[in-house]
C-alpha cells in the first residue's frame, strides 16, 4: 500500500464522525424521498436498535471490530430517516396547514428579517397560535411573511411577536424559466406557506428576548458610525456588506459584478468572514506558544470573538453554521489530542443536521460544507506541489491553491444549481479575497479610529482606495469575454463530475493508475450526455407566458432560438431583458427578436426563427398559440393549442364559448380584472378545460416536439 493510502486510512481512523455523519445525512435524504412514513420509520428504528445494542454489548476480537462500525453506521442511517420524519413540520397535527384558508388571525413570532424595501418587510415567522371558531389554539410551522410598512412606525425586528390578520396560502407560484424558484428555496428551509398583510392587518404585541439582542445597540452604533465616517456611498455599501452582511445599499451592477467574477462569496457574511477572524486571531496569538495554558486562553479568546461577531451580524444561518464549525475546530485545538480537521467538519455537520434536518437541502449549507471539505482534502497537496522562494509569489500561490481546493467540490453543485461558471474566478479571487480580508480588518480599525483626528481620515482614505480597487477588479473580470458562460448540467452530470474529481484526486495522491482510465470513462459519459441533450433541444418547441401580474410577456422557443413578445416594447425594457437573459441562460438559447403588438396582432403574416406570426396567431411546427384582446374578432376562429386572453375588461358569453371550444389550454395573462379571471376560471372548471391564471399561479409553459 502506498504512503498516501496509508495516510488516508490513518486520517479516517482519527475521524470517526465521518462514519456517523455520512449515514445520518443519507438517512435524512432517504426520508425526504417520501418512502418512509413516520410510523414505519419509528418501527424500523426500534427493530434496528435491538441487534445493534446486542453487537455493542458483545465482546469482539480486534480483527472483527469492523462489525461494530458497520452496525453503528447502519443505526445512524436509520436514525437519520426517523429524525427527518419526526422533524418534518408537515407531519405535525398542529401545523398551520390544517386550518386552510379559513382562519385569518394568528400570532406569529419573527425568527429572521430577510429584507426591508421602501414598501414592505420580508421575514420568516414561526406560527404560535391561531383563532379558530372563537378559540385560541396552538399552531406550529414556519411561514414566509410579507408586511406592508406603516409610515412613521418602527419596523418589526427578529424576536417580535405579532398579531396578523391575513390568509395563509401554500407557496405554489411557478417561476419563470431560469428565474428564482421561491418554492424550492422556501421548502429547503422548512417553509411551505406564505402570507401577506397590509399596513392595518398587523400589530406588534411583544418581543421575545434573543441572545443576539445583546448586540443590537452595537449593531446600530456600527451602522451609524459608518454613515458618519465620510466613506462614499458605493464604498460604504461594500463595507456594510463585508462587515455586517447588510447588502441593501449595494447597486445592482455591484452585485452582478461579484456574481460574474466568482467572488460573490465575499459579500455573503458566512464562512469567509468567520474564517478571516479565526485566522487573524490565530496569527496574532501565535507567539503565545503551544502550551496547554496558551491553547486554552487562545481558544477562549477565539470563541468569544467568533460568537461576538455572530451576534453582531444577527446570527443569520450562514454565520451561525460557520461559527459552530470554527468553534469545534477551536475546541479541538484546545485539547492535547491531535486535531483532525476532517473529524471537526463532520462533527459540525452532524450537530447542525440534528439541530435542523432541513439544513441538508439548503444551498448555503451544501456549498459551505463542500468548500471546507475541498480545502481540508486538497489544499495541502496543491500547496506543496510548488514551493516558490519569493514570499509574495508564495502568498499568491497559497491563495490560488486555497481557491482551487474550495472550487474542487463546489463546482459540480454550482453548475447544477446556477447553470453557469465564473471563468475568471481564480485571478479575481487572488485580488478580491486579499483585498476583502484587508478591508475587514480596515473596517474594524475605522470603527475604532474614525473619530480621532488625522488617523480617522487616513483610515477612511485608505479604505476608500482599497474598496475602489475591489469594485474595479470585480467589474473588470465580470466584463471579460466568456466571464460567465452558461453551462447546463443534470443531476447525473453532477454525480459524474464528483466521481471525476475523486478519481483525479486518487490518481494524484495515491498514484493509483486505474483512476486515469476510469476518469476518461467518466469524461466520455459526460460528453455523451451533453451531446444527447443538445440533439434533443433542437427537437423541442416551448411556449411560455412569463410571471407578471400586471402585463403580458410571452416567448416561443424553437430549438435553440428564442422569440419574445411584449405588447409594449418601450415600457419595462430592462425588466424584460432580465427575464429573457435568465431564460436563455437556463436553457442555452439564443434570443432572436422582440415582437410588439404591431408584429403579432397587426395585419399580415411574417416569419422569423422558425415561427409564423401575425393577426393574433403565433405558430411553429407542433405548437399553435392564439392571442385574444378587446380588438380581436371571433367570426373566424382557428383551433389552437393555447389561447391567451389579455387586454380585456369583459368577454361575451358567446365569444367565450367559441374561443374555449377551439383551444386546448386557456391562459389568463397578467393585468386582467379579477372578476373576469374568476368568471373564466369557473367556466373552464365547469367545461373541464385546463386554465392557467398567471396572476395567481405564476408562469405558464407548454412544451411540444417539432412535427
Amino acid at each position: 500500500m502506498s504512503p498516501a493510502a496509508i495516510n488516508f486510512f490513518s486520517v479516517m481512523a482519527r475521524a470517526p464522525m465521518v462514519r456517523l455523519a455520512l449515514p445520518f445525512a443519507l438517512g435524512i435524504a432517504v426520508e425526504r424521498s417520501g418512502w418512509f412514513p413516520l410510523w414505519s420509520a419509528l418501527t424500523l428504528l426500534v427493530v434496528t436498535s435491538i441487534p445493534v445494542v446486542a453487537i455493542l454489548l458483545r465482546r469482539t476480537v480486534f480483527e472483527r471490530r469492523w462489525v461494530r462500525g458497520v452496525a453503528v453506521s447502519s443505526w445512524f442511517l436509520v436514525f437519520g430517516i426517523c429524525w427527518g420524519a419526526l422533524r418534518d413540520p408537515l407531519c405535525r397535527p398542529t401545523h398551520v396547514a390544517v386550518d386552510g384558508a379559513a382562519v385569518e388571525e394568528r400570532v406569529l413570532h419573527i425568527t429572521a428579517i430577510n429584507g426591508i424595501s421602501e414598501k414592505v418587510v420580508r421575514a420568516d415567522a414561526r406560527v404560535v397560535s391561531a383563532m379558530v371558531d372563537g378559540e385560541i389554539r396552538p399552531r406550529t410551522g414556519t411561514i414566509m411573511l410579507t408586511l406592508m410598512r406603516r409610515e412613521g412606525a418602527a419596523d418589526p425586528v427578529a424576536g417580535d411577536e405579532l398579531v396578523v390578520r391575513s390568509v395563509v396560502e401554500p407557496i405554489t407560484r411557478v417561476p419563470d424559466p431560469g428565474g428564482f424558484d421561491r418554492r424550492s428555496w422556501a421548502a429547503s428551509r422548512g417553509m411551505y406557506h406564505e402570507t401577506f398583510a397590509g399596513p392595518e392587518q398587523w400589530a406588534v404585541i411583544g418581543h421575545a428576548w434573543r441572545w443576539t439582542d445583546l448586540f443590537e445597540p452595537t449593531r446600530q452604533r456600527v451602522s451609524n458610525w459608518l454613515a458618519e465616517s465620510g466613506l462614499p456611498d458605493r464604498e460604504r455599501a461594500l463595507v456594510k456588506a463585508l462587515v455586517l452582511g447588510l447588502r441593501d445599499e449595494l447597486d445592482h451592477d455591484q452585485r452582478d459584478a461579484f456574481v460574474r467574477s466568482g467572488t460573490i462569496h465575499v459579500l455573503a457574511v458566512s464562512g469567509t468572514h468567520v474564517g478571516f477572524i479565526y485566522v487573524m486571531l490565530l496569527f496574532m496569538t501565535k507567539w503565545w506558544g503551544h502550551t496547554a495554558r496558551a491553547r486554552r486562553i487562545r481558544g477562549v479568546l477565539i470563541l468569544l470573538a467568533l460568537w461576538g461577531y455572530a451576534g453582531l451580524t444577527g446570527a443569520c444561518p450562514s454565520v451561525l453554521r460557520a461559527t459552530i464549525m470554527f468553534s469545534l475546530f477551536t475546541i479541538a485545538g484546545m485539547t492535547e489530542r491531535q486535531n483532525e480537521p476532517l473529524n471537526s467538519l463532520f462533527a459540525a455537520a452532524l450537530l447542525l443536521l440534528v439541530w435542523e434536518p432541513h439544513m441538508l437541502v439548503e444551498i448555503g449549507f451544501q456549498l459551505s460544507f463542500l468548500a471546507v471539505l475541498g480545502i481540508i482534502l486538497f489544499y495541502k497537496p496543491l500547496f506543496r506541489a510548488w514551493m516558490p522562494h519569493n514570499a509574495i509569489v508564495g502568498h499568491l500561490w497559497s491563495l490560488a491553491a486555497l481557491s482551487l481546493a474550495a472550487q474542487a467540490f463546489t463546482t459540480p453543485l454550482s453548475l447544477y444549481l446556477f447553470n453557469a461558471f465564473p471563468t475568471w474566478f481564480l485571478p479575481a479571487n487572488l485580488i478580491v479575497v486579499t483585498a476583502a480580508g484587508i478591508a475587514v480588518y480596515g473596517a474594524v480599525a475605522l470603527l475604532a479610529l474614525f473619530r480621532i483626528p488625522f488617523l480617522g481620515p487616513l483610515v477612511v482614505l485608505l479604505l476608500t482606495v482599497l474598496l475602489r480597487i475591489v469594485d474595479v477588479v470585480t467589474g473588470f473580470f465580470a466584463g471579460l469575454p466568456m466571464a460567465y458562460p452558461s453551462i447546463r448540467t443534470t443531476l447525473w452530470d453532477s454525480v459524474l463530475l464528483y466521481a471525476l474529481v475523486l478519481l483525479v484526486a486518487v490518481g494524484l495522491l495515491w498514484r493509483w493508475r486505474p483512476a486515469w482510465r476510469y476518469s476518461a470513462v467518466a469524461v466520455l459519459f459526460i460528453l455523451a450526455g451533453w451531446g444527447y441533450r443538445a440533439h434533443q433541444a433542437y427537437e423541442r418547441v416551448t411556449f411560455t407566458v412569463y410571471d407578471d401580474r400586471h402585463a403580458l410577456q410571452a416567448a416561443m422557443r424553437v430549438g435553440r432560438d428564442l422569440m419574445v413578445y411584449a405588447p409594449d416594447t418601450t415600457q419595462g425594457s430592462e425588466w424584460i431583458r432580465m427575464k429573457v437573459e435568465r431564460h436563455a441562460r437556463a436553457l442555452g438559447l439564443t434570443p432572436r427578436a422582440l415582437l410588439g403588438d404591431d408584429a403579432l396582432l397587426g395585419p399580415g403574416v411574417r416569419t422569423a426563427a422558425g415561427t409564423l406570426f401575425g393577426g393574433g396567431l403565433w405558430s411553429t411546427s407542433g405548437l399553435d398559440v392564439r392571442f385574444h384582446t378587446s380588438n380581436s374578432q371571433t367570426s373566424v376562429i382557428i383551433p389552437s393549442d393555447v389561447l391567451v386572453l389579455h387586454d380585456l375588461r369583459y368577454i361575451e358569453q358567446e365569444d367565450l364559448e367559441v374561443l374555449t371550444g377551439s383551444s386546448g389550454y386557456i391562459v389568463l395573462a397578467g393585468g386582467l380584472p379579477w372578476k373576469l379571471r374568476a368568471h373564466v376560471r369557473k367556466w373552464c372548471v365547469q367545461h373541464d378545460i385546463p386554465c392557467h391564471d398567471v396572476t395567481e399561479q405564476g408562469a405558464f409553459q407548454l412544451e411540444g416536439l417539432r412535427s
